[in-house]
């Protein structure tokens, strides 16, 4: 019983972990979407984002510090 009570914890860890995570992606996305001007590569506390210019706004490349990361198309408007 024990073991499955921390198996239940664990994954309720490994779970916050991943949605914390990913709202760092959001917001890395976020900042970058107002930060972005040109193809450059931004660097934040937590990660960074490559822009690159498309001829409807951005694609973006964010990433944590820990390796996680995300592709975004930001339009401009």
């Amino acid at each position: 019983m024990m073991l499955l009570g921390c198996m239940r914890m664990d994954e309720t860890i490994k779970q916050y972990k991943l949605e914390q995570e990913a709202l760092q992606l959001e917001s890395l996305v976020r900042a970058a979407s107002h930060d972005c001007r040109q193809d450059e590569t931004i660097r934040y506390p937590i990660g960074r984002v490559t822009c690159i210019r498309t001829d409807k706004g951005f694609k973006m490349e964010a990433v944590l510090d820990n390796g996680q990361r995300i592709e975004a198309v930001v339009s401009d408007g």
